[in-house]
């Protein structure tokens, strides 16, 4: 039988949040972009049902990021680690799941658009 993978994801989404190791950072907040996915190995009959059970939903995928970058930290690392342990958590049938945060004009004195944290997890 044919196996088939399946990514879901979302791309550039944006949050302003109080995260930054400086306090002033977290006082006037940061803009981040996100992109994370989801992938799983299905069937060529799982492939074709047309339910959300059988998926990753995105709006959920959404809700993960937007729970994560709720709370005030010091780190991205955390918050990466916190939505792939929600992704995981939320759909057991996961295979890869995949997160990358971008900050925005990092306080580096130097011309710098963005400084990231990725990771990724691998069942």
């Amino acid at each position: 039988m044919a196996k088939f993978t399946r990514k879901i994801g979302l791309e550039d989404i944006k949050f302003k949040a109080a995260i930054g190791l400086y306090r002033e950072e977290r006082i006037l907040k940061n803009d981040f972009i996100v992109n994370i996915w989801a992938e799983m190995e299905v069937s060529e009959s799982e492939s074709n049902v047309d339910e959300l059970s059988n998926t990753v939903d995105y709006v959920k995928l959404y809700d993960i990021c937007k729970n994560a970058f709720d709370k005030e930290r010091k780190l991205l690392e955390p918050v990466a680690q916190e939505i792939l342990s929600e992704i995981i958590k939320s759909f057991r049938f996961v295979d890869k799941a995949y997160v990358k945060i971008q900050k925005l004009n990092p306080p580096v004195q130097a011309e710098i658009a963005r400084s990231f944290v990725e990771l990724t997890y691998k069942h």
